[in-house]
């Protein structure tokens, strides 16, 4: 098949088509969303998995991060095995990307695919790419558990309570609970049909904002604290080293979210989130008000996202990811 790449500004134009006919045409099919996962790569992930399971396909669901501990509660997330579990023979017929600009962002399993496997791209960042056999990319829509609920709907798949749990647990965090100006008419509509479907959204809520390990909160706090706050207070930067994680007996999963926290602060224009990696390696999550695109800043150092949320790995320990970050901020505000 031919690559091709749909834009679904108006939200009708689902290629149900083009990603049925690639599906019903394999049997063993990848799901794959990005390394260090959030809650709209796992639900989202879960979803299509079991959408296929219900169709007789055989799933295969990998990962290379430990799971934020605060979506364990998502039905069947323990069948993401780690990558390390992958055998020697492993090959399938297709593979789904979910959330990934770049195909890298899905991390090793991609060097695993053998060269005739047909690629479905399905993401909703502006920065996408184009890979793949069939791309659909709409950078409107607030996340992609949005756009793979209205591809189920197209094919008229009878959601049930476990994948109305993953998908609204999907759309809840990527739209910063329906804060996010991608929260949308539309995006509510489909956050009430899920609920119709059986999510219950109190007690998702609870689960991923209001039930943090002891570790999680005190590592918070110690970030908070030491907040830097530069240019007159516009940028907000918190650091994690790997010290305060060993001291507070957390990992660097837990920390998923904590970006939001950059924002808090009156006149905060952009806010930066640093977390150094055992491999030297700065992981970076990028915050902004829509004065600055982090996107672009992002891009300085392979990364990218939307406007308003990015993220990027800086291969240097986090001391000097932090100055070159930076650099690349006053650049790209005063040229």
């Amino acid at each position: 098949m031919k690559s091709k790449t749909i834009y679904n500004e108006n939200k009708t134009a689902v290629p149900a088509e083009e990603i049925t006919g690639i599906l019903e045409e394999s049997n063993s099919i990848l799901v794959a969303s990005h390394v260090d996962p959030d809650g709209d790569s796992l639900g989202t992930q879960l979803a299509f998995a079991g959408f296929l399971r219900k169709n007789g396909k055989q799933v295969h669901l990998f990962r290379e991060d430990v799971i934020p501990e605060k979506y364990l509660f998502l039905p069947e997330q323990e069948d993401i095995k780690h990558i390390h579990e992958i055998k020697d023979d492993f090959k399938v017929d297709a593979a789904v990307i979910l959330e990934c600009p770049k195909i890298s962002r899905a991390g090793n399993i991609i060097k695993k695919l053998n060269d005739n496997c047909k690629i479905i791209n399905i993401d909703h960042h502006q920065d996408n790419e184009e890979y793949g056999d069939v791309t659909w990319v709409n950078s409107e829509a607030s996340s992609v558990a949005e756009m793979v609920f209205e591809y189920f709907e197209v094919v008229a798949y009878q959601i049930n309570k476990s994948t109305a749990v993953q998908l609204y647990t999907a759309i809840l965090t990527d739209t910063g609970r329906f804060r996010f100006n991608s929260t949308s008419p539309r995006t509510m509509e489909i956050a009430g049909k899920l609920i119709g479907a059986g999510a219950d959204s109190r007690e998702i809520c609870e689960q991923v904002y209001y039930n943090l390990p002891i570790g999680t909160l005190k590592l918070i706090g110690h970030t908070l604290a030491n907040a830097e706050f530069l240019h007159g207070g516009e940028v907000c930067v918190l650091s994690i080293g790997k010290d305060i994680l060993t001291k507070h007996e957390t990992r660097l999963s837990e920390t998923e979210g904590l970006a939001e926290y950059t924002l808090f602060g009156k006149g905060v224009e952009v806010g930066m989130l640093l977390k150094e990696g055992d491999d030297e390696v700065t992981r970076v999550s990028l915050r902004s008000r829509g004065k600055v695109n982090v996107a672009a800043l992002a891009a300085n150092f392979g990364g990218g996202g939307h406007v308003c949320a990015a993220g990027c790995s800086i291969e240097m320990p986090l001391v000097d990811a932090k100055k070159e970050l930076l650099n690349a901020l006053d650049v790209l505000v005063n040229g």
